[in-house]
């Protein structure tokens, strides 16, 4: 899962359904103020658990934004049991203040919540696809073949509130 400034990601384990961000449930990935904090100071750094690198995350550093670095988090799920998440983007880069006065222009921006089921042992990489101007929330197996990587898409639902 992706990480940065402008972003939030929570992962909901061995759960059909997502909480409120502001939950104390699931794992905070990105939008928690110290990984806020680390983004805009640019000292985040990236968690991996050994998942073959894959076009994402070997070019992430060129969605690093103004006082926003980007990362990655991997982490260990368990196989035959619904895994769910909470996601949004937002550009933050038309956001600002002056004398007081907040300003902002319609920027891009997408969320939602997705659920999937993962299998024994395969590696996967949630984050955002965008075609075009329209956004929607993914989840990939990553595969290696022939010393590439790929990423497949894998089927998701609409994840409901708990």
């Amino acid at each position: 899962m992706f990480g940065q400034n402008g972003a939030s990601a929570v992962l909901f384990r061995d759960s059909a359904c997502v909480k409120s961000f502001w939950s104390s449930e699931g794992e905070k990935v990105s939008g928690g103020l110290g990984n806020a904090f680390s983004s805009f100071a640019g000292t985040v750094s990236n968690t991996s658990l050994g998942i073959p690198e894959t076009d994402t995350t070997r070019n992430l550093d060129q969605k690093n934004g103004l006082l926003s670095k980007a990362y990655y988090r991997e982490y260990e799920i368990p196989a035959g049991k619904p895994t769910s998440m909470r996601m949004g983007f937002r550009d933050v880069s038309s956001f600002y203040v002056s004398n007081g006065i907040r300003y902002e222009s319609v920027s891009p921006s997408c969320s939602g919540a997705i659920t999937f089921t993962p299998e024994a042992g395969k590696d996967y990489e949630a984050g955002f696809a965008w075609e075009g101007r329209v956004c929607t929330l993914s989840v990939n197996q990553v595969l290696v073949k022939d010393d590439k990587t790929e990423l497949v898409p894998v089927t998701i639902s609409v994840a409901p509130d708990c």
